[in-house]
C-alpha cells in the first residue's frame, strides 16, 4: 500500500463531505444582518417593557395619590400635631410643669398614645419618623399606667397585621395581640409608610415588574389593615406621651447593651417626660427627672443585669411622674 491512505470512491465526494464535517462557511455579510436584527430587536423589547414599566409605576403613583386624598383629612393633621410637639419639646427645657387637668383627668386609665426617642433623634422630622420604627413599649408605661394590657410576645408571631386574627394586630415585637395602651406611635407611622416621599421614591426607582408588584402587595396590605387601626387607635387616643432620654453625663457609664437606646436606658441619665391633651391641643405635663434606679441582687448573666438595670431605670421615671401627679400609692 502506499504510504498515503487511498481515498475511497471519487475525489470531488471525499471533499464535499469534508466540507459538510466543518464548520459551514457562512458570508460575513450575513453575520453582520444577524446582529443588527438581533440588536434591533433587544431595543424594541427594552422599550415595551420599559413602557409597561412606567405605565405600572403610574397606576400605583395614582391609586397611592387617591389613598393620600382620602386619608390626609384624618391622618396627616394629627401627625403634623403629634411631630410638632415632639420637636418643640427636643428644644430648651423652660422648667417643669404639672397642669391641673394632669392631676385632675385620669389620663393615665384612658387610651392614648406613646412615644420614646433620644433626645437627638426628636430634633427634626426626618429622624423622629426613622426612629420610631424601632421604638418599643418599655417599664415606663408598666410602671406607670392602669391597664390589663396582655403579655406582648404571648401571641402567635407574625409579621404583618393579616398575619394576625381579627381583633389583634402584629405589635412591636412581632407577635399577634390586642392592642396595648397607650399604644406606640410606631403603628401611627408602620400605617403612615405608603404616604411618605421615601415610599413614592421606591415607586420610582422601581427597575423590575416584581419590585413593581411587591409595592402594589404593600399598598394593599397597608389600606386595607395597617392605615383603619392606625387611625381608628388615634381617633380613641386621648393624650400623647411622650418621653425624651437626654445623653448621660459620663459617656464611660453608658454600657453596650446592644442598640444606642437600650445601651442609654441601662445607664443614669435625665429623661424629660411630656403629656399631652389632644382634643384640647394642650400640654398638661412637663417633667424632667433622673433615670436613676438602685439596682441589687447577683445576676450571673450580664445581658440580663443590663436588661433588669434598664427596665428599673423606666421604671424611675415612671415613680417620679406618679409623685409629681400626687399619685399617694407611688413607691
Amino acid at each position: 500500500m502506499d504510504a498515503e491512505k487511498r481515498t475511497r470512491g471519487l475525489s470531488a465526494v471525499a471533499e464535499g463531505r469534508q466540507r459538510r464535517l466543518g464548520f459551514p462557511n457562512i458570508p460575513p455579510r450575513l453575520w453582520l444582518w444577524v446582529g443588527i436584527i438581533l440588536a434591533v430587536w433587544a431595543i424594541i423589547y427594552w422599550k415595551y417593557t420599559q413602557e409597561k414599566l412606567d405605565q405600572a409605576r403610574n397606576a400605583l403613583l395614582a391609586r397611592q395619590r387617591d389613598a393620600a386624598a382620602q386619608l390626609n383629612q384624618r391622618f396627616l393633621p394629627l401627625r403634623d400635631r403629634i411631630e410638632r410637639w415632639i420637636v418643640d419639646a427636643s428644644g430648651s427645657f423652660p422648667g417643669d410643669l404639672v397642669a391641673p387637668e394632669a392631676t385632675e383627668a385620669p389620663f393615665r386609665s384612658k387610651p392614648g398614645i406613646y412615644l420614646r426617642l433620644r433626645l437627638s433623634d426628636a430634633a427634626d422630622v426626618k429622624s423622629i419618623r426613622r426612629e420610631s420604627q424601632v421604638s418599643l413599649r418599655d417599664a415606663f408605661t408598666s410602671c406607670l399606667f392602669r391597664g390589663d394590657n396582655r403579655d406582648p410576645w404571648a401571641g402567635p408571631e407574625c409579621k404583618f397585621n393579616h398575619d394576625c386574627p381579627a381583633g389583634q394586630h402584629c405589635n412591636e415585637t412581632n407577635h399577634c395581640t390586642v392592642p396595648a395602651q397607650p399604644f406606640n406611635l410606631r403603628v401611627f407611622y408602620r400605617g403612615a409608610r405608603v404616604l411618605s416621599e421615601d415610599w413614592i421614591k421606591d415607586v420610582r426607582e422601581a427597575s423590575d415588574d416584581m419590585r413593581i408588584r411587591l409595592l402594589e402587595h404593600d399598598l394593599d396590605a397597608t389600606i386595607k389593615e395597617d392605615v383603619p387601626l392606625a387611625i381608628d387607635l388615634l381617633v380613641r387616643g386621648q393624650y400623647f406621651m411622650l418621653v425624651l432620654d437626654e445623653p448621660a453625663a459620663d459617656p464611660a457609664s453608658v454600657p453596650d447593651a446592644g442598640g444606642p437606646m437600650e445601651s442609654l436606658q441601662a445607664a443614669p441619665h435625665p429623661a424629660r417626660v411630656f403629656v399631652y391633651d389632644i382634643p384640647r391641643d394642650k400640654l398638661i405635663l412637663r417633667l424632667r427627672t433622673d433615670a436613676a434606679a438602685q439596682v441589687t441582687g447577683p445576676s450571673a448573666d450580664p445581658k440580663t443585669t443590663l436588661a433588669v438595670r434598664r427596665q428599673a431605670n423606666s421604671c424611675a421615671i415612671a415613680v417620679a411622674v406618679r409623685r409629681a401627679l400626687g399619685d399617694p400609692d407611688a413607691p
